[in-house]
């Protein structure tokens, strides 16, 4: 799971690695760190952390060490991991309803972030390449099942990307 931090440091040198050692040292893989000197809140400096851990076990051990050596928590929050995955459509897209495809991939959760459209000719057929993100607690295999209906459903060819 994705973790976000906003934590307040003493502003003194070692107090970045003070607070960034047990989150590596208990299993945290370290993704982002900001540290914001501009937004010094009287003898504290804010920093934002965002971490992967494996499990709540881990997160709480990370936690209280971090308050043993007096890092003050201001926010803890658990961010969803989003995948981007890629497919195409081929056939009559825009004929057999675009708006309609694109909400019903939508209805799952999912978001259709990036559409790119060819027509050749408003009397062939065309393509759609559509780049959808999943978050984590949405199966990929629902989003595929529901464009694959969609597809048989309007006659077209879907093209799943080798990652998907």
């Amino acid at each position: 799971m994705r973790i976000s931090l906003e934590l307040e440091l003493k502003d003194k040198p070692g107090q970045l690695v003070n607070a960034l050692e047990p989150i590596s040292r208990l299993g945290g893989n370290i993704v982002s760190v900001v540290h914001i000197r501009e937004e010094i809140k009287g003898e504290r400096v804010p920093v934002h952390v965002i971490f992967d851990v494996d499990n709540h076990g881990r997160l709480e051990k990370i936690l209280k060490e971090l308050e043993e050596r007096d890092v003050l928590i201001s926010k803890v929050g658990e961010e969803k991991k989003k995948e981007r995955i890629s497919i195409m459509l081929i056939g009559h897209v825009v004929d057999t309803d675009l708006k309609d495809t694109l909400d019903r991939i939508n209805e799952l959760g999912a978001k259709v972030v990036d559409l790119d459209l060819e027509m050749p000719h408003p009397e062939k057929e065309s393509s759609a390449k559509m780049n959808i993100e999943i978050s984590e607690d949405i199966m990929k295999k629902k989003v595929f099942e529901v464009i694959e209906k969609i597809a048989e459903e309007k006659n077209l060819l879907v093209i799943k990307s080798l990652e998907a």
